[in-house]
């Protein structure tokens, strides 16, 4: 999966946390979010823009997203496109009823007509998996609409969009198997 990963030297990165760590009393909420960037950059980590990578991945024929995001204690994502947006469902039905569990991510070509389509989200497995607060991580995957999910990353959510990669992994034929008769079932 092609994703817009935010790349920098950890030397450099290092470099400017401690920049913007001397100056902690004047920042602004950007400065914080570019400072967290930079502290996870420092470290090693892997940084996405996930809302970005969803953007450039584009649309199916059908008009459906490429990439589809989930919070990870879901067990299926709802997708409602309108003429010029996309919304991810985080609710197990519609209508969407709570504008907090909705995300708004990408532009859909114009003139795509109103539609709704419903992806499995990806097993997590056990040796990935965090033991608590499962609803704060999220799961980008490439979305198949038809079949179960192939190769999910588990992120953290830290910035507007700015996502640190905790996982990534290809589902074996055996999980895909199971998971995607448990669903249907």
């Amino acid at each position: 999966m092609k994703v817009e990963r935010l790349k920098m030297d950890p030397e450099k990165a290092r470099e400017l946390w401690r920049k913007y760590q001397a100056h902690v009393a004047g920042q602004t909420k950007a400065d914080q979010e570019i400072a967290a960037v930079y502290k996870r950059l420092a470290q090693g980590r892997t940084v996405i823009r996930a809302l970005e990578s969803i953007r450039s991945a584009g649309v199916t024929e059908e008009g459906y997203p490429r990439l589809a995001i989930a919070r990870a204690d879901e067990k299926q994502i709802g997708v409602r496109l309108a003429p010029n947006k996309t919304e991810w469902e985080f609710t197990p039905g519609y209508p969407i009823r709570s504008r907090s569990r909705v995300l708004t991510v990408t532009d859909v070509p114009p003139g795509k007509d109103y539609a709704r389509v419903r992806s499995d989200v990806p097993l997590i497995p056990v040796h990935l998996r965090p033991r608590r607060g499962l609803q704060n991580y999220h799961i980008l995957f490439e979305a198949d609409w038809r079949e179960y999910p192939i190769d999910p990353y588990l992120l953290r959510r830290f910035g507007a969009d700015a996502w640190l990669v905790v996982a990534a992994w290809d589902l074996t034929t055996v999980e895909r198997a199971v998971m995607a008769n448990r669903i249907s079932a």
